[in-house]
């Protein structure tokens, strides 16, 4: 446990997982169940090889090594339990910032309808291609590049409206123009809220923690079996897998199969009469 402890605490908080082969493999699900499946069969397998080559064990030691497997095995189920909670709120949150970048977009498409031409007609045209960057966003997947160029590019758009406000502004004020400047002022904020969303992830540190205790409960499961059973090599295995690939799931919002929802801002780009812009 102290060394659990000692590795736990070497490791950075705010790692990239990018940067980390352990961190890469765990956001891509599709590499981690099976091998988180397979090793821990592994360590199961290994278990029940240590106990065949330990013939000394008695009915006392026995009722011993049954006592650890269960203490850990509720220790387990409480650091699994814990994990989809820790995942879930990460992904609720950042569908609902989706929501909400989508609500500050309409709210400023209503009121750029309420602006004098040729002002009105600029807003729009650049409001369009802004949704089309904050979909690329959301739909670029793993693919770093597209997603930084989308950001950029929507830094970009902002800018340019934020030069037809200032203009409007000097040329042609009218009461309406405070109010738009309050509603476009909001999506620099959205653009780096989202951002920040995807960077926050479930600690290396308790990823590490979960995994390492999931090895000694499969290496004691094994132990403590008198003879080679497969459905008890398999369930504690099959339930790690299944817990720790859904809460990565849920952490990891571009790899995988589950993603955050993109509806909002889609359906804003049908009210626009816009299509969505091919990830590049």
């Amino acid at each position: 446990m102290l060394f659990v402890q000692f590795v736990a605490l070497s490791l950075p908080m705010n790692i990239d997982y990018s940067a980390s082969p352990l961190l890469w493999i765990i956001a891509h699900t599709e590499l981690f169940f099976p091998l988180l499946l397979g090793g821990l069969m592994l360590i199961v397998e290994v278990g029940v090889r240590f106990r065949h080559a330990s013939p000394g064990v008695n009915s006392e030691r026995q009722s011993l090594v049954e006592s650890a497997r269960d203490e850990l095995s509720v220790l387990l189920g409480i650091l699994l339990g814990f994990s989809l909670p820790m995942a879930l709120p990460h992904y609720e949150h950042r569908n609902q910032l989706v929501v909400d970048e989508a609500g500050a977009l309409i709210t400023v498409q209503e009121r750029a309808q309420l602006l004098p031409e040729p002002f009105r007609g600029e807003i729009m045209s650049l409001l369009t291609k802004y949704v089309a960057a904050r979909v690329e966003f959301g739909e670029a997947g793993p693919n770093q590049p597209v997603v930084l160029d989308s950001v950029h590019h929507a830094e970009q758009l902002q800018l340019e409206m934020w030069d037809a406000t200032a203009r409007l502004v000097q040329q042609n004020p009218n009461s309406v123009t405070p109010i738009f400047v309050q509603a476009l002022g909001a999506l620099p904020d959205l653009i780096e809220q989202r951002v920040a969303a995807e960077e926050k992830r479930i600690p290396a540190a308790i990823w590490l923690v979960v995994i390492l205790i999931s090895a000694l409960t499969c290496f004691v499961v094994g132990f403590s079996m008198r003879e080679r059973f497969f459905l008890g090599m398999l369930v504690v295995p099959l339930t790690v897998a299944i817990v720790l690939s859904l809460a990565s799931e849920l952490d990891n919002p571009r790899t995988g199969i589950v993603h955050d929802g993109q509806q909002s801002l889609q359906r804003l780009y049908i009210d626009l009469g816009t299509a969505p812009a091919p990830v590049r």
